[in-house]
């Protein structure tokens, strides 16, 4: 069982580690101080809880870090308010209107796409600041919705590493995924980067209520594709869903392309891609890039007996664009937090990232990566990084 401290559960300014202050974000003692409302909504129960509870653990952290553990920027002093969502869109606008209701003027979080798809419009009609944390499907953030920001990254960005995947034309590429609105931006984002360089597509949609997977299985393995790029985000079940893969003999003959998913699944599928020569995309995994940030959050998590995840750097981020969004701005008007952060860039947890001012797509470090066998367990090594990702 992990163990949690203070500031990864909502405390941040009780934090006791000595922590340095990042260059231009120390307080003024004289300042007098506002308080501005916070809102996370994410999901730190159900079958995406893994990716809200590292989001979280790397947002408190990454407020504490920025703040010096003041939890002030400027003249503003942060009040948290964490709503668990459980990936259901229903419970997330609830919250997202009583917080809005009682005066919070900048929200963050989501790890469901179909959560953020149905909070961004929210944001735009109340007009309050809405920064989406792992939720990937692109149509999440656009150049007509000004108040909507992500900290992670798009489908798209996911794909980009696999653009070069060669040979391609005429091949057939088996889409593998959820039936809802993650799978869906994952088809798209296939498409798009594929489908002009000549790749043939076979869609095969799981639905999400799936507990046998051996019939989706078995129409992967009767499509006889020369890839087949699996797009899965149910921590729960997806060593269930690969399982079936396996037993199918899907990946004697076609080759798998997914994302390396949180710590917790690299047993699995070190396993399960054993033999299969598996082509891994990845948007972080603890260490695997070293920057101040990162060498910073690495010590402080060592000293709190916590790990990091897949989604750690998502929250990190979100801390460091509310800082942004609240510098010279202690009232959070929303229109200077937008200002503030559009073409904002910043070196965090995975290197440099910018927020591209015209859609607040967050330009960013994409990695290629391999999983090796280390005594009984496996784990992640880099193969390549991909600069300045922005599609």
């Amino acid at each position: 069982m992990r163990k949690q401290t203070k500031w990864m559960r909502g405390g941040v300014s009780a934090l006791a580690l000595a922590l340095a202050v990042p260059v231009g974000l120390a307080v003024p003692a004289h300042a007098a101080t506002s308080v501005v409302k916070i809102g996370v909504i994410t999901s730190t129960s159900g079958p995406l809880k893994s990716y809200g509870v590292a989001y979280t653990d790397g947002l408190n952290w990454g407020l504490n870090y920025y703040t010096h553990g003041t939890m002030k920027v400027g003249q503003a002093k942060l009040s948290l308010t964490y709503k668990d969502d459980a990936a259901d869109p229903a419970a997330a606008t609830a919250f997202f209107k009583d917080m809005v209701g009682n005066g919070t003027k900048i929200i963050v979080g989501t790890a469901s796409s179909g959560v953020a798809l149905t909070l961004a419009p929210l944001a735009q009609q109340n007009k309050v600041l809405y920064i989406s944390g792992p939720a990937k499907n692109d149509a999440v953030t656009s150049a007509t919705n000004k108040y909507v920001f992500r900290s992670g990254n798009t489908s798209l960005q996911d794909f980009a590493p696999l653009s070069g995947i060669k040979p391609i034309n005429g091949k057939r590429v088996i889409l593998f995924v959820e039936d809802n609105a993650f799978g869906a931006g994952n088809i798209g984002a296939a498409k798009l980067f594929l489908a002009a360089k000549g790749a043939l597509f076979t869609e095969i949609k799981v639905a999400t209520t799936a507990t046998d997977f051996t019939p989706y299985a078995k129409q992967a393995a009767d499509a006889n594709g020369d890839y087949i790029f699996i797009a899965w985000s149910n921590a729960l079940n997806a060593g269930a869903m690969f399982t079936a893969l396996k037993q199918q003999n899907v990946f004697a003959h076609t080759r798998p392309i997914t994302g390396l998913a949180g710590t917790g699944t690299y047993d699995i599928y070190g396993t399960i891609f054993d033999g299969a020569n598996a082509v891994l995309t990845n948007s972080y995994f603890p260490g695997v890039v070293k920057t101040p940030t990162s060498n910073a959050l690495a010590d402080d998590y060592v000293k709190a007996g916590t790990s990091q995840d897949l989604f750690t750097s998502d929250g990190v981020n979100a801390a460091r664009m509310i800082v942004q969004a609240l510098t010279k701005n202690p009232t959070a008007n929303v229109d200077t937090a937008i200002s503030n952060l559009e073409g904002f860039s910043f070196s965090g947890l995975k290197g440099h990232m910018t927020v591209r001012a015209s859609d607040h797509v967050l330009v960013q470090p994409m990695f290629i990566v391999k999983l090796v066998k280390d005594g009984v367990h496996y784990k992640p090594v880099l193969v390549t990084t991909l600069n300045n990702v922005a599609h």
